[in-house]
């Protein structure tokens, strides 16, 4: 029996002629999502394809790749028969166009692109392949194009992950999984300002080494997914990486998305049937529900001017708290500090703009309005001069 569909979300819906159906050759063109991480074993496979499964019922076409070249598993987990003809015919020229590669599934409106984890060399297709495949990604029939990558950072994965709309970082909150999830971040930026150095000297311009302020300015946010956490430790994973790749990197990190870690998960896995078909009331599922259409909204316009950030735990009272503090940017033109009790709540938030007086007391120059606001917040909650805090105390 298939599974029912749901209801499209007509307010994310912002693409033209009904439906937004992708034509393969003229007309719009799908968008593509791409599901990367430094580390395997993070659950990022089982998010793509369950992130695919939810806007599939919500009525989208959907084109699920198993990009995991050399690795793929897709099938397995959506509880299909392995296709006969995977990327590799795709690669050797069998089949010239990608979408004939798309096999059915057990769920409407979703198909199926399958790797090729047997085929020698299948993980390390030649240059001129890899631009073919992002080509013809961009004319898939659809509306939507999810690709699964393999974990860590070979040129194939990061430069698919970049051809991307939005690429989506997957990561869990052990130690480990955070160090290969900030290199990840680290090199596929290092890639990106790599490629766009490449393309200004192919049209005669001169490349300088740019700075991380200064490159933060172009390079998109990494969307990130904490997978098998809690909101509350989701949000401070988030403000680690955005305060490290801010200050090395010039880029910000954003938390789309935080997801249960809910026992239906494996029980989906043995039985190859995904979460959102197989347990569709369950917490996981609709954490990816709201992933899926979280990621559908358009893109808020980007700020003007770097946007920078310290984070730093303190203790209070054998409380412990996390101070967030930012600069907004324009237009909003203020620095905002933030506490955070361990449950992510907030007890406490100051927001100064910047022709404040206490900025023009101290002749802050705006590389230093942050640091000032964040020391001097600080040290009032540090004398217990923070009025909630005190209240609590």
């Amino acid at each position: 029996m298939a599974p029912s569909q749901k209801t499209p979300d007509p307010a994310a819906d912002d693409v033209a002629s009904g439906g937004g159906v992708g034509p393969s050759r003229g007309g719009p063109r799908p968008r593509v999502w791409a599901f990367g991480g430094g580390k395997g074993g993070v659950g990022k496979s089982v998010v793509a394809a369950n992130v695919a499964v939810s806007m599939a019922l919500q009525g989208r076409r959907v084109v699920l790749v198993d990009g995991d070249l050399g690795g793929a598993n897709l099938d397995t987990l959506l509880g299909c028969e392995r296709p006969t003809a995977t990327l590799s015919a795709f690669f050797g020229r069998e089949i010239t166009r990608l979408e004939d590669l798309a096999g059915p599934t057990a769920i409407p409106n979703l198909t199926l692109v399958a790797g090729d984890g047997d085929a020698l060399g299948a993980a390390n297709p030649a240059h001129a392949q890899k631009q073919k495949l992002i080509r013809h990604l961009r004319m898939l029939p659809c509306d939507l194009v999810v690709v699964d990558l393999g974990a860590g950072t070979s040129f194939n994965t990061l430069d698919l992950y970049l051809a991307a709309d939005v690429g989506v970082c997957v990561t869990t909150s052990e130690s480990t999984s955070l160090q290969n999830c900030f290199s990840f971040i680290k090199t596929a930026s290092l890639r990106e300002q790599e490629q766009r150095d490449a393309a200004a000297r192919k049209a005669g311009a001169t490349v300088t080494p740019p700075t991380a302020a200064a490159s933060g300015l172009t390079l998109r946010p990494t969307s990130l997914v904490v997978n098998r956490s809690l909101p509350s430790e989701a949000r401070r994973i988030t403000n680690l990486l955005h305060d490290l790749a801010g200050r090395f990197l010039g880029r910000g990190v954003r938390l789309t998305a935080s997801l249960s870690d809910d026992p239906a998960v494996a029980r989906s896995i043995r039985a190859g049937r995904p979460v959102c078909v197989g347990e569709p009331n369950s917490s996981f599922a609709h954490d990816i529900d709201t992933l899926a259409r979280e990621l559908w909204r358009p893109s808020p316009v980007a700020h003007e001017g770097p946007r920078t950030g310290i984070n730093e735990e303190i203790d209070h009272d054998g409380v412990r708290l996390h101070v967030q503090t930012e600069d907004l940017g324009a237009p909003q033109c203020a620095v905002r500090t933030q506490v955070f009790r361990t449950d992510g709540s907030v007890v406490f938030t100051r927001r100064t703009a910047w022709e404040d007086a206490f900025f023009a007391k101290l002749a802050a120059a705006p590389a230093d309005r942050v640091r000032f606001h964040h020391v001097a917040i600080v040290r009032a909650l540090r004398a217990g001069r923070v009025e909630p805090l005190r209240r609590s105390a």
